[in-house]
């Protein structure tokens, strides 16, 4: 792997959760109450962060499926389907829920106080959804099945064991420690412990298994491995 790609291949896989973790952290906003009061006054930076998220989001997508580089059989073959359906529904979910209002929240203020109204029911309707809410779910948890399967993909390609503890608790969609609005998995405490696993694993044993006869590690042989 040359100099520039191994550049890029850690830009992504390192840099994304932590660019990630800081628009969580100091950029979107937060609506603890009503559309009116909370979301008309930020809409254009509301509508332009979930534009810039459908970016973020395919590159949370791109440093997973690095996470299986290289692996092969069955349950890294699951992981790298679940990374497909995560990108296409969780970004779905995020341009309804953030794309759709913020369009529809520009400019509200502008407006009489009737149409503000009307305009501030329709994006709460959109919110509430259960259409929305399963699109949500079904990226949500298929980023559940593709780190869960990195991480038994890795045990099986002989990984260290400590690193991947902490790529398991990211996946997990309950780790909300702080309130912060976005739908998970995307909060500090799991971008923190994928880019922990992802640091762990890049630095120490990709790097040293790199250094050696193959040039990426591969699931040991057995029911989960391709013959060579």
């Amino acid at each position: 792997m040359t100099l520039s790609n191994v550049v890029l291949r850690r830009f992504v896989l390192l840099g994304t959760p932590v660019v990630v973790a800081i628009d969580v952290i100091f950029l979107h906003p937060i609506l603890p109450g009503g559309v009116r009061e909370d979301l008309f006054p930020v809409a254009n930076l509301w509508l332009t962060l979930h534009v810039v998220q459908l970016v973020l989001f395919g590159l949370m997508g791109a440093a997973a499926y690095l996470l299986l580089d290289g692996l092969r059989g069955i349950v890294a073959t699951i992981g790298r389907l679940a990374v497909a359906v995560f990108v296409i529904f969780y970004n779905a979910g995020d341009a309804v829920a953030g794309i759709a209002t913020g369009i529809l929240a520009r400019g509200a203020l502008d407006l009489p106080d009737n149409e503000q109204a009307a305009l501030a029911w329709a994006i709460t309707r959109i919110f509430e959804d259960p259409m929305k809410q399963l699109i949500f779910t079904i990226g949500t948890y298929a980023w559940v099945v593709a780190l869960l399967a990195a991480a038994v993909a890795l045990y099986r390609a002989g990984a260290p064991r400590l690193p991947l503890v902490p790529l398991a608790l990211a996946a997990s969609p309950f780790i909300n420690f702080f309130e912060f609005d976005h739908n998970p998995p995307f909060n500090p405490v799991a971008l923190g412990l994928f880019f922990l696993a992802a640091l762990w694993l890049e630095l120490g044993w990709r790097k040293r298994v790199s250094g050696e006869s193959e040039p990426y590690p591969e699931a040991s042989p057995g029911l989960d491995a391709s013959p060579r």
